[in-house]
């Protein structure tokens, strides 16, 4: 398939771009977040009309919030734009949420595709309202919602943790909010094995949830980051403690993962397994970025 990735610079479309060299089963094009910021409709129909992608994957907005840069009303605007590009030029579009777009109401988890998004924050109506605009521009998409998303780069909380254990610091974590981690390689293979399916003919299309089969809890999460760190780097004090702030509320955002693999054959894997190659990944940066600097 002929493919045109949009935010080919975040940890997922870094890790995406890798699969794709490696596997050699589609062409793609790829943009980043700041380049497909599109001033006007006309510019971003010309250029999607001018690489004539059969799909578009859109990894900007979940990489906008989870770095907290600034959000406009444009860039959901920008999704409506590309929903309706997709539309006209029979373009399946694949739209990358999270699970974030749920409350994390306990007794609500895991969270299906039937479960109605119910985040009331900022953030989440943000990610409701870009969801809700690829489905008012095109029934032709995919909306695909991942767990929570650690990588050895860009800015996301592995990469904080490891800074952080770094500079010798405690961190306290909750153990009473839970979710089902999964690496960028790990989002970046699903990605990749629902363009096998889709270049294949299969015209399931639709919300899908994907995240791995390990439940964890904050703190189990920065126990892990931390174990994997002391494997790679001389860390001799800080580490994660329970947080003791009452004012947290409980909360679970575990993702089910049965459609996914009712529809596409998309197991889901272990995040710890996943983890360690990240945290050297992350050390094996950082000795580079030290050479050059």
């Amino acid at each position: 398939m002929r493919v045109l990735i949009l935010g080919g610079d975040t940890p997922l479309g870094m890790a995406l771009l890798r699969i794709l060299d490696q596997q050699q089963r589609h062409r793609y094009e790829a943009i980043t977040v700041s380049d497909s910021r599109f001033k006007s409709e006309r510019v971003a129909k010309k250029t999607i009309k001018r690489l004539s992608p059969e799909c578009l994957i859109d990894l900007r907005l979940d990489a906008l919030l989870e770095t907290r840069e600034s959000i406009s009303d444009g860039d959901i605007q920008r999704t409506r734009w590309f929903g309706k590009a997709c539309l006209r030029n029979d373009i399946v579009y694949l739209f990358q949420s999270s699970a974030w777009v749920f409350s994390g109401t306990v007794e609500d988890a895991p969270w299906t595709e039937s479960d109605q998004p119910d985040e009331e924050s900022n953030l989440g109506r943000v990610r409701r309202a870009a969801e809700q605009a690829v489905k008012d521009m095109t029934s032709n998409s995919i909306i695909l919602r991942l767990s929570p998303t650690y990588s050895a780069q860009g800015e996301g909380v592995l990469v904080k943790m490891l800074q952080r254990f770094g500079r010798g610091e405690r961190i306290a974590l909750s153990d009473s909010q839970y979710f089902n981690p999964i690496s960028a390689d790990d989002g970046a293979r699903v990605i990749a094995a629902i363009l096998d399916q889709v270049g294949s003919g299969s015209n399931n299309r639709g919300v899908f949830h994907y995240g791995s089969n390990e439940r964890a809890s904050y703190y189990e999460f920065g126990e892990a980051v931390f174990a994997a760190a002391s494997q790679f780097a001389n860390i001799d004090s800080g580490g994660v403690a329970r947080s003791s702030d009452a004012s947290q509320p409980q909360g679970d955002w575990t993702l089910s993962t049965q459609r996914i693999f009712d529809s596409f054959g998309v197991h889901s894997t272990s995040w710890r397994r996943l983890l360690a190659p990240a945290v050297k990944a992350f050390y094996q940066h950082q000795k580079v970025k030290a050479h050059y600097e």
